[in-house]
């Protein structure tokens, strides 16, 4: 069984202070992760909610898509997602199929998209752990590390790593 590293929404679109300060810690798992890596990329579909009820209509084209550059050519597996959870359907099968040991998250939105992500881990009974040194919110240090401090109750303090716990 090997572990799972879910890079999480580091796209052009979402390109912000926060996204850009943990590229660099990002870029020491994509070298040292033991384990295989894929990135969650956010898609917006016509008609969504993101439209309709947030007047948010970015995300349709691939410039928003694109992994941000400052993390190279990835050459790993994308799984685009369309709602705020990434463990929708693919993901999960993808998971299920590998029989991944644990799942290791990190990316943006830690107040959003991961902590969302960490609670359906939990709820399907996936064993994951959130790298805080390497996840940030465009919200704001304070949604960041209220959201850290919520993900050791919600999951476990023991859940929430840093970059150096994972690539020792």
């Amino acid at each position: 069984m090997k572990d799972l590293l879910v890079v999480v929404d580091m796209q052009e679109g979402f390109r912000s202070q926060a996204l850009i300060s943990i590229t660099s810690n990002i870029k020491k798992l994509l070298v040292n992760f033991k384990g295989e890596i894929i990135f969650l990329c956010f898609k917006n579909k016509r008609g969504s909610m993101f439209e309709n009820s947030l007047k948010w209509k970015k995300f349709h084209d691939r410039k928003d898509q694109a992994i941000v550059k400052e993390l190279g050519n990835v050459k790993y597996k994308k799984i685009f997602h369309t709602g705020y959870t990434v463990f929708d359907k693919a993901l999960m099968g993808f998971v299920k199929k590998n029989e991944f040991k644990k799942v290791y998250l990190c990316g943006v939105y830690t107040d959003v998209c991961i902590i969302k992500a960490a609670m359906d881990a939990f709820d399907n009974g996936i064993k994951c752990r959130v790298i805080h040194d390497a996840s940030n919110s465009p919200h704001g240090k304070n949604n960041h590390r209220f959201a850290v401090e919520s993900l050791g109750h919600i999951i476990g303090k023991g859940n929430v790593v840093s970059v150096k716990d994972v690539i020792r």
